[in-house]
């Protein structure tokens, strides 16, 4: 279609306007007709692909969600790693949580810290 659009606009160009008005009318009203057309073509095509890119986004979310359920399912009394005690001293139930292991870090805590470092990571990156 862009390619009809310039072929029509080089014929304008050869055309006189004074001598030939009503061809070089037509023409121009045909290219302006073409452009709106490709326009249309141009936002249509670009809401669909809006919201291909949505469905995509959500469907890695639900999957994301349901690994970190499946993981936190899975792991649920085992702790990630273990820390010495007095690394993790005020915050130790917490960090523990659901494992319930002193000095343990539990999988909750472990997905929450590699998330948001991973989120820190891409920001740096883009």
């Amino acid at each position: 279609m862009r390619m009809e659009i310039q072929d029509m606009k080089q014929e304008l160009a050869t055309i006189s306007m004074m001598d030939e008005f009503a061809r070089y009318a037509r023409l121009e009203r045909k290219i302006n007709k073409m452009t709106d057309k490709l326009k249309t073509h141009v936002k249509s095509r670009t809401a669909q692909l809006a919201k291909i890119k949505w469905v995509v986004n959500i469907v890695f979310y639900i999957l994301q969600a349901a690994l970190m359920i499946s993981l936190i399912w899975k792991y649920y009394a085992d702790p990630v790693t273990v820390l010495p005690s007095k690394w993790i001293a005020p915050l130790e139930r917490l960090v523990a949580f659901p494992s319930g292991v002193a000095g343990g870090v539990g999988i909750t805590c472990w997905l929450v810290v590699c998330n948001k470092v991973v989120a820190i990571v891409l920001q740096a990156c883009g």
